[in-house]
């Protein structure tokens, strides 16, 4: 089985239409849609926005469906200057820049006594994107995706994080969904899609694109989907 998390029902949606045999389950406030898609058993959610929408919903699809593989798809900012709106990031690992225990001696982003600051993805599941993002023609980078509960829209946060965390892009799921994949020992993987270049434009742009971007996103995770014969036990 495999879990495939969207933070708005808008980044949700042409999947759920794509699925067969959909089946709804409500559990913690979230609904599921179990079916097929490519002929492979997924479920598919809306988590919300936000990095504990995010770490509850793949704790759900782990314990209740048993998902043997996590994909988190939506929109993100771009931070790296090698990003443009429409391109593709498929994640590497993954950080919570907003957790900043430094006044306890921790370094930025470092989860206390966790001593964990980047949540890696499942390297096959890496692989296996970016083939069918090369088969798509769509421009894609791999590498960090930064996640905080915070909309960017700062070009002086977009230096600072680039410099201090090397990621691609901001959004606000992705880590989440890394650190409960990670406790679980569950494959995952990130796709974003980029909607803005998180700066002074954020609110325009991210109207403006926000629909094609996610078009792309979906397209990928369909084929990503597909590629999946088995991982870890995914069928």
């Amino acid at each position: 089985m495999i879990g495939i998390i969207a933070a708005m029902e808008s980044e949700a949606r042409d999947l759920k239409a794509s699925m067969t045999d959909p089946f709804k389950i409500h559990h913690g406030n979230m609904t599921f849609i179990k079916g097929k898609l490519n002929k492979k058993d997924v479920v598919v959610v809306k988590s919300g926005v936000g990095k504990v929408n995010a770490a509850m919903c793949t704790q759900i699809l782990i314990d209740l469906f048993k998902a043997k593989a996590i994909i988190n798809v939506g929109v993100a900012g771009a931070v790296s200057p090698e990003l443009s709106v429409g391109d593709i990031v498929i994640s590497t690992d993954s950080v919570q820049y907003d957790m900043d225990a430094r006044a306890f001696g921790h370094p930025r982003g470092e989860i206390p006594n966790m001593n964990t600051t980047f949540f890696k993805a499942d390297a096959e599941l890496v692989k296996l994107a970016a083939e069918e993002a090369q088969k798509l023609n769509l421009t894609f980078l791999k590498g960090r995706v930064m996640t905080a509960d915070l909309g960017v829209d700062s070009v002086e946060l977009k230096e600072e994080l680039l410099k201090e965390f090397d990621g691609l892009c901001v959004e606000m799921e992705g880590a989440a969904v890394g650190q409960v994949a990670m406790l679980n020992r569950v494959p995952y993987v990130i796709i974003r899609s980029m909607s803005d270049q998180a700066d002074g434009n954020l609110a325009e742009d991210y109207q403006n694109n926000l629909e094609e971007s996610i078009a792309k996103g979906v397209e990928l995770v369909k084929g990503l989907v597909d590629r999946i014969v088995m991982i870890h036990g995914v069928e």
